[in-house]
């Protein structure tokens, strides 16, 4: 049963794919629940890990790469569908590449291998995940309340991950200045 963790996250791997095709053809409804089924794999993989002390390398790299592949795929096809503004999909992108460059080039220079995800940056993930929910409610079910709450998600996660993406430049600076590890 250890193997379940990696499973499932490779289960969320495969997601991706199958939900662009699911926005593409505009199945929204099916689309949203496949998001929601994939939270809970995310969830369940991680609960999984510490129950049956399963916790490896492979997770720890692949969970996080998982999520990440799963949350730009939402972002790009919804972007591509006009369902979120391309503004804040060029925002998102440009942050994590930051983030992603960024770890390379201390890990490369300084070597530091493992970076911690700050606060910061994991309640923009929240406002992200969010915003992908809300925006997929609204395309299913046409509402004047969610539209009104997409327009509020668009405003938060471009000030947080603005933020978020600021913070990490600014750890990145701190960790670059101190001997290599």
């Amino acid at each position: 049963m250890r193997w379940l963790p990696n499973a499932l996250t490779w289960l969320r791997v495969g997601c991706s794919p199958l939900l662009a095709w699911l926005l593409f053809q505009r199945r929204f409804r099916e689309a949203l629940l496949l998001v929601v089924l994939a939270g809970l794999t995310d969830w369940f993989d991680g609960f999984a890990a510490r129950r049956l002390g399963a916790s490896g390398s492979t997770g720890a790299v692949l969970d996080p790469l998982a999520d990440k592949a799963l949350l730009l795929t939402l972002f790009v096809v919804l972007g591509v569908l006009y369902l979120i503004p391309r503004w804040l999909v060029a925002l998102v992108i440009g942050r994590d590449l930051v983030i992603v460059v960024g770890s390379l080039l201390v890990n490369a220079f300084r070597g530091k291998q493992r970076f911690v995800p700050s606060l910061v940056g994991k309640v923009s993930t929240f406002f992200q995940i969010a915003l992908v929910v809300a925006v997929l409610i609204q395309a299913s079910w046409p509402n004047p309340f969610f539209s009104w709450l997409t327009g509020f998600g668009f405003v938060s996660n471009a000030i947080l991950t603005t933020v978020s993406g600021l913070g990490y430049v600014r750890l990145g600076i701190q960790l670059a200045k101190k001997p290599r590890v």
